[in-house]
């Protein structure tokens, strides 16, 4: 059965039976959304310049035109600037129409675009990642770029409630904890410099669909997203709805408000890791090889919540990043402490953990102490 995914920009299908669009409440509440979004947008930053993610989709482009169009932020006084930014994934025949699209989207509200192309399924192959992954990494390398050279530290993205509600049962089916189930948050710091805004995090995407059809603005459709082989479609398409029918039918929003409370959850738990990590850990640095020492006495009384929050402190110091640590890792880590046997030690994803006389010690792989090569 042909369903409506040829390329091409369109209008958004019309609203779920019963529904007439958003009406004037819901678009005063998405407007209040960005308002309170771009409130710590310091009065007097040199540079009033803010940078709109705009792949062209629906969610971007109903955030484009309420920043950019009549009443957006650009109308007011002293209000920031906006520069689109438009990244071409190289993922579709299509790709280099729907860039022109946004350009063309993009002009038509005064705005400039500013776009690029990556082969994102060679980055993902090269890196060892997922095509999405690595999607996500190429646009926020992309908008850092983009800051650099025109001075701009703020990125709009437009992810909605709907988008917050999959993550978090994404991450719920793989076990995350508060880290990991805090999903987005609306206003976050990032490593490249960056300070990421989602504005939209309140509202859901039949909100949107709703704004877009309503003002009858011309989106570009992501085939991709019909697809059931897609992990995150099939959270969208099969187990949201299911939620909404068999429990609450305000599934989204209860989802939303469980990431919030488990965001303010782990900042408490994070703030106590740091003061913790600076009693007990010791950072030694030598030739530019970092590695952490605990006493293994310490981590062994510390709760099972604290002990595996020190330990990813601890690798996290010792290798930069966290990238491919899973609980697994930190549990095999704690293991040791538990074990207590010393000499043992045990291979991690780009770092080694020893017992030495009742002291763990992490480190990079390549500056590990010397030892066995697996759990002994």
């Amino acid at each position: 059965m042909a369903t409506e995914t040829a390329p091409g920009p369109r209008v958004s299908k019309e609203p779920p039976p019963g529904r007439k669009g958003p009406g004037r409440p819901v678009l005063a509440a998405v407007r209040k959304a960005i308002a309170d979004a771009l409130e710590w947008f310091p009065a007097d930053a040199g540079n009033r310049s803010v940078l709109v993610g705009f792949s062209g989709g629906m969610d971007s482009t109903a955030l484009l035109h309420l920043l950019g169009g009549p009443g957006g932020v650009s109308e007011r006084a002293g209000g920031p600037a906006l520069l689109a930014a438009h990244l071409d994934h190289r993922l579709r025949p299509d790709s280099g129409e729907q860039a022109r699209f946004a350009r063309t989207v993009a002009a038509s509200l005064g705005i400039e675009c500013v776009s690029g192309r990556v082969d994102v399924r060679d980055r993902a192959r090269r890196e060892g990642r997922s095509t999405e992954e690595a999607g996500r990494l190429a646009r926020l390398d992309f908008f850092a770029g983009i800051a650099r050279e025109r001075g701009v530290t703020t990125v709009l993205l437009g992810h909605t409630l709907t988008d917050q509600a999959e993550t978090v049962l994404l991450q719920l089916a793989r076990g995350a904890g508060s880290l990991g189930l805090g999903a987005m948050a609306p206003v976050r710091n990032d490593e490249r410099g960056l300070v990421i805004v989602r504005p939209l995090l309140s509202v859901s995407r039949t909100e949107i669909t709703g704004l877009v059809t309503e003002a009858g603005w011309l989106f570009y459709p992501d085939p991709s997203n019909e697809l059931e082989g897609f992990t995150r479609n099939r959270i969208r398409r099969q187990a949201l709805p299911l939620l909404r029918d068999a429990v609450n039918p305000q599934a989204e929003a209860a989802l939303g408000r469980t990431a919030s409370l488990l965001r303010d959850d782990e900042e408490w738990l994070s703030e106590i890791t740091a003061e913790r990590f600076r009693e007990v850990a010791s950072v030694a640095e030598r030739a530019g090889s970092i590695s952490v020492r605990f006493p293994a006495a310490a981590l062994g009384a510390a709760p099972p919540a604290l002990a595996r929050r020190l330990v990813r402190e601890g690798l996290r110091t010792a290798r930069g990043d966290l990238r491919r640590i899973g609980a697994v890792h930190v549990e095999a880590v704690l293991g040791l402490v538990r074990a207590g046997r010393g000499g043992s030690s045990v291979d991690l994803p780009g770092a080694v953990a020893r017992l030495e006389q009742r002291v763990l010690t992490v480190a990079a792989a390549e500056d590990a102490p010397r030892g066995s090569a697996d759990a002994s």
